[in-house]
């Protein structure tokens, strides 16, 4: 009897420490992502560069030309800091197994944003975070942390990362704060809910992932892997591949655009396999006002 109850225990430890934030060890390495819009050529889009099992660098292309590339440094495995072309950086701080803060930060030296996290046993529930403005520096308001990470989400968030960046330039110097929580089925996201409150703006953002299918999905515990979301998601990915997540949101303004302002989109996935992992993703996105697009991303392994 007490060798099973130390085998449970033992188990139990192994179950609970197999990760920890930070370590992305994939079974298979993205080599290079491609993206492809209906009639027009497939193009580059990432080049992914791998020491061993460390994902050292990401080279983001726009139009097969060169846009910038991120470095990824690590202390015994585990991701500690990420620095851009541009000069920016990226620090990782770690409560034991679990990320604690991540701090943005411009070429000098200056604080870009911050990200606190919580959690729930061995699952992040929480990341609030402060984005701090400089708009008395046109070349620092250009490298504030939508552009820094941008070229590493799919081209479709690209107009709202616009809107955020023009909302950002037009309320002068401040911080903005907002805060994401999720709630998970098993090793998969089941809702992103992110919300804004300011005294003369609300807003919030609702993803809710209605089914997966039950494939690996290649960026599983890597950083950036959560591409529903632009950069609030640091952190968060699912085990297996969303088939249908549907968006909701609303934004309460009582500026010079007072009103109430919603919408909602549905975003579903077709998969093309070689094995377990996703090499062809066709991606549809059907907005609430009749408005549709799709693209396709192509994945090369190592």
């Amino acid at each position: 009897m007490r060798k099973i109850v130390l085998l449970s225990i033992i188990l139990s430890l192994f179950f609970l420490g197999c990760h920890k934030d930070g370590v992305y060890n994939p079974k298979e390495k993205i080599k290079r992502i491609y993206t492809q819009y209906p009639g027009e050529t497939k193009n580059l889009w990432q080049e992914w560069t791998w020491n061993k099992m460390l994902l050292t660098k990401i080279e983001c292309f726009s139009e097969n030309i060169s846009d910038g590339h991120r470095l990824f440094i690590y202390e015994k495995k585990r991701l500690v800091k990420i620095e851009t072309s541009w000069g920016d950086y990226i620090n990782i701080k770690y409560d034991g197994r679990n990320f604690d803060k991540i701090e943005g930060f411009y070429s000098d030296g200056q604080t870009s944003f911050t990200m606190k996290f919580t959690h729930d046993k061995n699952k992040i529930s929480k990341i609030e975070v402060i984005n701090y403005l400089y708009n008395n520096d046109e070349s620092k308001s250009k490298r504030d942390i939508v552009s820094i990470i941008e070229p590493l989400f799919p081209t479709e968030f690209k107009q709202s990362m616009n809107k955020i960046k023009s909302n950002m330039k037009n309320k002068g110097i401040n911080t903005r704060k907002s805060t994401t929580s999720f709630i998970y089925d098993g090793e998969n996201i089941k809702e992103m809910r992110i919300e804004e409150c300011r005294s003369d703006y609300y807003c919030c953002d609702i993803y809710t992932y209605i089914k997966y299918d039950k494939k690996s999905n290649p960026k599983y515990h890597f950083i950036y892997g959560n591409s529903e979301d632009n950069y609030n998601g640091m952190g968060v990915t699912s085990k297996n591949n969303p088939l249908e997540v549907k968006n909701i949101w609303q934004e309460n303004t009582t500026d010079e655009y007072k009103g109430i302002y919603t919408g909602s989109r549905t975003i579903t996935y077709d998969y093309k396999y070689n094995g377990k992992f996703p090499v062809e993703v066709n991606q549809i996105v059907r907005w609430d006002d009749g408005e549709n697009y799709q693209y396709t991303t192509f994945y090369e392994y190592e």
